[in-house]
């Protein structure tokens, strides 16, 4: 290396290091806002099953690209089958998570005590009906006709759904935690 270049190198390396004495945490604040801890309530705790799920879900994330860049094909989408059934046990599991939280957010709905007024008559019962699909909807009246279940919401609205599609074992569950008679024929 020439004197003029070592020279060059050692002007160039004492301006890097001379812009350097900035703090380092300048960049950061000036680039990024920090807004402190998320309001209470606003964090769901997260389910421990799918918290696991993921952790198998980036490993097997990681064997597939890393299969790919040794351009071991087979191993890739072996890899690319086991995540495509992880993400189908994870949504299966979030699900599951989230129709206990509906059925609990429910159940505590209709044990909160309804203000009466003198000379009102007490509320009907709230049936809870579970469905296959992981929700819950509360009916204020229920009746079967043929293949079809018939309920009143709430608010008065009438429903009808087929009957195969509500979650039998856990309707009358939801309702026996209630103490109340919730029928199905089988």
């Amino acid at each position: 290396m020439s004197k003029y270049a070592c020279a060059l190198f050692i002007l160039a390396a004492t301006r890097i290091s001379s812009a350097q004495s900035v703090p380092r945490d300048a960049w950061l604040m000036q680039n990024y806002r920090f807004t402190g801890p998320p309001a209470p309530g606003s964090v769901r705790p997260t389910d421990p099953v799918v918290s696991e799920l993921w952790r198998i879900q980036d490993a097997v994330h990681w064997m597939m690209l890393r299969a790919k860049s040794d351009q071991d094909y087979e191993s890739a989408l072996f890899a690319a089958s086991q995540a495509t059934v992880n993400a189908q046990a994870i949504q299966a599991a979030t699900e599951r998570v989230d129709a206990a939280a509906a059925a609990k957010a429910a159940a505590q709905a209709m044990q909160q005590p309804a203000q009466a007024q003198p000379g009102t008559a007490p509320p009907s019962p709230q049936y809870l009906i579970a469905f296959r699909d992981h929700t819950v909807e509360i009916a204020s009246q229920y009746w079967i006709q043929g293949p079809l279940l018939h309920y009143l919401t709430p608010a008065g609205a009438h429903v009808q759904t087929f009957l195969d599609r509500v979650d039998r074992g856990l309707s009358i569950r939801l309702n026996r935690e209630l103490n109340l008679d919730f029928r199905l024929p089988e």
